[in-house]
């Protein structure tokens, strides 16, 4: 769900597009076979081709926005951080759960702009409540607990991607992988990365977890078929689940211990905001509003946020533990 990593990993990091572009891979779904209701009748079908890089990109905004650009998508997800070390067995750490807020531009030639802005909260894994402070299991010290707060994640898509290898630029067309069986499609995106940490661990030494950031994210969602052979509809209902692979989070001042940690989480349209879980959609409306809408036009060609970076904006590095 945290488009954000995809958009660094798709326009900046060259081992991450290595991986995109040879397993062939982006968009696909749960495993539950349920049906969805079909959101128009009448309207004719046309199969889709989803080896011409226009068309399946096509595809792909309307299951994970909205080709109207007048609407915004709401996405939901939640699940469960776990720790992993050494040759212990994974540790449940924590919960996690968010929503991302996109909104999509057609543009000519087949070209979208996509505007999207992320939030994420960090909740107890017995109550469900949302987290001020955390006592770290490893360190045995509380911390206190950082929201992500994305506020701009945008993105420019089109059928064709171009990328810049040292100097040499390097184009390859948009057609991952889909699977159809019966009224369902299926469709996977998934995005190994190795990049330079923008939190040096000789200024963060506490919540850099290294030089290197390792990061996969691993996005499964299904549809009906029929919302994406359709033109009268503009976005395909789905279910699906979002794993993560990546490094201890700042605030945890786990510094460059060793271990990472996976996600493990669902994620849906939800339609409408007042759809999303109450204890968010309240935590959100009085804390952070802002993050219940897309970002607007005016944000276009700003820089995009990360985890990382608005974390170095808005904390400066803790001093060393016991001091």
């Amino acid at each position: 769900m945290m488009f954000s990593s995809v958009i660094d990993s798709m326009t900046n990091r060259r081992d991450a597009l290595r991986g995109m572009a040879g397993a062939s891979t982006i968009a696909a779904g749960m495993a539950a076979m349920g049906s969805f209701p079909a959101q128009a009748a009448g309207s004719k079908r046309v199969p889709v081709d989803f080896k011409d890089p226009a068309q399946n990109l096509k595809a792909f905004i309307k299951i994970t926005a909205d080709l109207d650009p007048t609407k915004t998508s709401v996405g939901w997800f939640g699940g469960t951080i776990y720790g992993n070390r050494g040759i212990e067995a994974l540790k449940p750490l924590i919960g996690v759960q968010g929503v991302g807020m996109m909104r999509i531009k057609p543009m000519a030639d087949n070209v979208y702009h996509v505007f999207n802005r992320e939030f994420a909260t960090y909740t107890d894994l017995k109550t469900g409540e949302i987290l001020e402070n955390w006592k770290n299991p490893y360190t045995e010290e509380t911390v206190e607990v950082i929201p992500i707060k994305n506020m701009i994640v945008n993105a420019k898509v089109s059928p064709i991607i171009e990328q810049d290898f040292d100097g040499h630029k390097v184009t390859f067309p948009f057609t991952p992988p889909w699977i159809t069986q019966t009224d369902k499609a299926f469709s996977l995106l998934e995005i190994h990365a190795a990049f330079p940490n923008p939190m040096k661990p000789d200024v963060w030494p506490r919540e850099s977890a290294g030089p290197i950031n390792r990061t996969s994210e691993m996005f499964q969602r299904m549809c009906n078929l029929e919302d994406l052979e359709r033109d009268d509809v503009s976005a395909a209902n789905y279910i699906g689940t979002w794993t993560r692979v990546g490094p201890w989070l700042p605030w945890m001042l786990m510094g460059q211990a060793d271990g990472h940690m996976m996600y493990r989480s669902f994620m849906n349209r939800t339609g409408k905001i007042e759809n999303l879980p109450p204890k968010l959609l309240a935590y959100m409306e009085k804390k952070y509003p802002d993050f219940l809408k897309a970002p607007g036009d005016e944000t276009w060609g700003k820089p995009n946020d990360s985890s990382f970076t608005v974390y170095m904006s808005q904390n400066k590095p803790k001093p060393p533990k016991g001091s």
